[in-house]
């Protein structure tokens, strides 16, 4: 397959020949049986076929005007070409094999054509010509459908020629029409079209050199991949079956069979693909993973378009696939350098005045707010010269003894200093939120006319509508699941035929249904009876490590590992019963209990 990707066509038949004699035997002499059977009746087409041909092109007027060397050779299929072929049609008739008898016609322009075009391509003209003569030859019938130009079409490995086939006493000749460049390609493959080029431009770039599939087997070789993935990636997209598309200005993208408009938007250019918002085929809308077909004329909408990760799955090629893996690289990068940024510059916004009275720098300074003002504080502070990578490892690490400690290097702090502060400063958070709704927690009951008498007076409790006005302390270890009330929070009861009492946020459904019922009586027994609670407030003095269940919800942009960072950090201060995670397209939601 090798040879054949690269052209070499002798190289190609031989091994083939020789392989399928050894592997297949029995195969090989019912071949072989098969063909001298029938050896007179080709070699006999195939003479005469020659000498038309040679006398037609010989007599042709436009040809021997021109400055342009012909030879006209014949062959017969070889064996395991011919086996191979009778087997994927499916057919052992050789009426059937179109090239079973082929000949070739070779063009070898003169100096003066060459000197004209001053390119390899000095003499294609000809080869049409040539056809045009080929389908006229007295006796033959040419066969329409059999046309084949690869001249405007070459295959991936350089192969050009131009291909039919026509019809002689019921026996099949296929007829090859090619320059001598090309054949030269042909039979020798890639390397003599660079020798080509090199001895006429030596001193042109090593693009000369490079071909698309080269150039893709060499970025693979680049990746970390093993061997058997290499040699998978090989099989299926440089050796397997391929799909012809058109662009839009009339170029070809010769791709792998199975890719999709994803692939063909990374083919055209990296950009391309990174600012794709849509694809048009055969001048209809399709949707990203739409599979490419033989002479689809592919449109891609460019503008404000961004990746997503679902463009993994939509792209087969893998070349494709590492050009988005670069890209979603880079974008958690850049997500990284942001929460660093975001992390460094707010704790030192919190912890402005610490650094400034704790600061052992002897010259007056500013707490910088930008990472411009922070470049002046790196040199001979700390091991980073530029803040980029600072705040990068910042971002990586979301550790607050890293941060403290990057702090206390860069300003001249102890550590010990910034640890104090954050403690104090946590230990005080609950506190301070318990404090601020402990004055809210008992209920307004008062109507609406002596709402401004309430203000000036004591908060009044639900009344005589619950329990008689009296509250009863609430039990921190029988709470609703469904609101999940911590201490601080304003509270009701609802009591149970069992005598247990469950503890709710006043805003939950389950209380406001029993406060309805206990203003309202009704026989509905599903809901509880009403009852005042408050917390209690010795034993919170007395044991302040008391937990709570609560519910946390995070929704933010989707990044690997979130979940487990987001873990680690909530993990410090509480004890995490359940986890759970949910995605769309690049956010995601995540809830710790």
């Amino acid at each position: 397959p090798l040879a054949h990707r690269m052209g070499i066509w002798q190289v190609k038949s031989e091994l083939e020949d020789i392989s399928f004699m050894y592997l297949y035997p029995d195969e090989y002499k019912k071949v072989n049986s098969i063909l001298n059977r029938r050896r007179n009746k080709i070699v006999d087409t195939l003479d005469h076929s020659v000498k038309v041909l040679k006398e037609t092109l010989r007599n042709d007027p436009t040809l021997r005007s021109q400055d342009v060397e012909i030879e006209v050779v014949g062959r017969t299929k070889e064996i395991y070409s011919l086996w191979h072929k009778m087997e994927m049609k499916h057919d052992r008739n050789l009426d059937h094999i179109a090239d079973l008898v082929a000949l070739r016609v070779i063009l070898t322009p003169g100096d003066s054509i060459v000197k004209a075009t001053q390119s390899a391509d000095s003499g294609v003209w000809l080869c049409y010509h040539v056809l045009g003569l080929v389908q006229h030859l007295p006796n033959f019938t040419p066969m329409p459908t059999k046309v084949k130009d690869y001249i405007s079409f070459p295959k991936p490995n350089g192969y050009q020629s131009l291909h039919t086939a026509l019809m002689y006493k019921g026996q099949s000749v296929e007829v090859q029409i090619r320059t001598a460049h090309m054949h030269t390609v042909a039979e020798y493959g890639m390397a003599s079209h660079w020798a080509y080029h090199d001895e006429k431009k030596r001193n042109t770039s090593m693009d000369l050199y490079n071909t698309p599939w080269l150039s893709s087997i060499k970025e693979w070789q680049q990746e970390a991949v093993g061997s058997r993935d290499f040699v998978d990636c090989v099989r299926r997209e440089l050796l397997g079956k391929r799909v012809f598309v058109f662009l839009r200005n009339g170029k070809i993208l010769n791709l792998a069979r199975g890719t999709t408009a994803v692939d063909a938007a990374f083919q055209i250019h990296t950009e391309v693909g990174l600012n794709m918002h849509g694809v048009e085929i055969n001048g209809k809308p399709v949707p990203l993973n739409y599979e490419l077909q033989n002479g689809d004329v592919v449109s891609i909408l460019t503008g404000e378009g961004k990746p997503s990760t679902e463009w993994m799955q939509y792209a087969k090629s893998r070349s494709t696939r590492s050009k988005l893996r670069a890209y979603f690289r880079s974008q958690q990068n850049d997500n990284v350098l942001k929460s660093g940024e975001m992390l460094f510059f707010d704790y030192l916004s919190n912890h402005r005045n610490e650094i400034l009275e704790a600061s052992f720098i002897e010259h007056p300074f500013e707490v910088p707010t930008n990472a411009d003002e922070l470049q002046a504080f790196l040199p001979g502070s700390s091991r980073y010269d530029d803040v980029t990578e600072l705040l990068n490892d910042i971002g990586h690490s979301q550790s607050g003894d890293f941060l403290r400690q990057k702090v206390s290097k860069i300003f001249l702090v102890p550590a010990s200093a910034l640890q104090e502060c954050d403690e104090s400063r946590f230990a005080n958070i609950t506190r301070t939120v318990y404090a601020s709704q402990l004055d809210s927690m008992s209920f307004n009951g008062a109507n609406e006319e002596d709402d401004s008498d309430s203000q000036s007076s004591e908060p009044v409790s639900y009344g005589d509508v619950l329990n008689g006005g009296q509250a009863e302390f609430a039990d921190s270890e029988n709470v609703c699941y469904h609101c999940l009330p911590v201490r601080g929070d304003a509270i009701l009861g609802t009591r149970h035929r069992d005598g247990s009492t469950l503890v709710h946020r006043k805003e939950c459904s389950w209380a406001q249904e029993a406060l309805n019922k206990a203003r309202f009586p009704s026989n509905d027994d599903s809901v509880g009876e009403a009852v005042e609670l408050s917390w209690p407030e010795d034993e919170w003095e007395d044991n302040t490590s008391e937990s709570f269940l609560t519910e946390v919800i995070i929704m933010s942009v989707d990044r690997k590992l979130l979940l487990a960072d987001c873990s680690v950090i909530a993990s410090q201060n509480s004890e995490i019963l359940k986890t759970g995670s949910s995605s769309s397209n690049e956010h995601c939601i995540l809830e710790f209990l």
